[in-house]
């Protein structure tokens, strides 16, 4: 309770996006991630160039999809080259970073796709790691399914994008058969007596999904354990400093380059090589600790000046 109470407080009154509370709850779901989260905001608020610790990571286990969703850049924009993330660099990441709080397995792409995706949850969560996935929800089989119950997941997020026939249109999928599956997943973790995994629904939130904002809550809700709206990135100047070179979470691609930030899809950010250092002393390195003078100077570089969000009145912006 006491938990939940700083959770709604942090999200009302010092970060004043309430539709956020959920997603701390998320990420901070004991008393000392959230001490971490908040000495790294510390630091941030001080200016300082280095952060307080390294406390997640997101490891894109592969930049490839299956489908070809209109504001996705993966299979339309994205110029590098397509992968798997070698299953040795996992481990490697996480016998490394016993610290870590949780491990995001996911940036672009679609997750499920790795061949190794079952064993490199189990090796994860074998050693005390939560893992999330964030998924398009197209390989959701009778035997995934179960699959996904036995992994060890801690938590799902299914990308949903407006309600009906406008999900459809974006990404290719029919939404109906979408949320037949998805709530097919609960019931089976239901009916087995299972807490975990979470299954959340996210939906991106831009011009065409805009108007189906409330719709989508009020069909979703009650139905999963979350349910969350994030605006869409967009090109737009910055004005101030990103709470992303302090907060704590390292962004690993595929093939090891780890970047400043998940909006980061074609690697132009990059400060380190997973494959040949540790994350932590990326985190805290030169490269790092330049970007955070240069953002304290409100010197915004590379893709770090014209980086925004899509503004709306139905979502609070992610980052700031």
């Amino acid at each position: 309770m006491v938990l939940k109470a700083l959770h709604r407080l942090v999200a009302r009154r010092y970060l004043r996006k309430p539709d956020q509370e959920g997603l701390l709850s998320v990420k901070f779901p004991t008393a000392s991630s959230l001490a971490h989260a908040s000495l790294n905001e510390i630091a941030y608020r001080l200016g300082l160039r280095r952060s307080y610790r390294l406390t997640s990571v997101n490891l894109e286990l592969t930049n490839r999809c299956n489908l070809r969703c209109s504001m996705c850049p993966v299979n339309r924009d994205m110029v590098r080259e397509k992968g798997f993330m070698d299953p040795a660099l996992f481990r490697r990441i996480i016998d490394e970073n016993p610290q870590l709080e949780h491990v995001l397995a996911f940036q672009w792409g679609e997750p499920l796709m790795h061949p190794h995706f079952f064993e490199l949850v189990r090796y994860a969560t074998d050693r005390g790691v939560r893992v999330m996935i964030t998924s398009n929800g197209t390989y959701l089989s009778p035997e995934l399914r179960q699959r996904l119950l036995a992994s060890g997941l801690d938590r799902i997020t299914f990308s949903v994008d407006g309600v009906g026939e406008i999900h459809t249109h974006i990404r290719g999928y029919e939404y109906e058969r979408l949320k037949k599956d998805v709530l097919s997943l609960r019931d089976e973790r239901d009916r087995a007596g299972l807490d975990h995994p979470r299954i959340d629904v996210s939906m991106v939130v831009f011009e065409e999904t805009e108007p189906y904002v409330g719709s989508f809550f009020a069909e979703w809700g009650g139905l999963v354990d979350r349910v969350q709206a994030i605006p869409k990135f967009v090109s737009g100047p910055r004005t101030v400093p990103c709470r992303e070179l302090w907060r704590g979470t390292a962004v690993v691609l595929w093939d090891g380059r780890v970047s400043i930030c998940c909006r980061d899809a074609d690697g132009e950010a990059i400060v380190g090589d997973a494959g040949k250092e540790p994350l932590e002393a990326i985190w805290n390195g030169r490269r790092m600790q330049e970007l955070r003078r240069s953002h304290l100077q409100r010197d915004f570089r590379g893709i770090c000046r014209d980086c925004s969000e899509y503004s709306s009145e139905t979502v609070s912006p992610r980052f700031g």
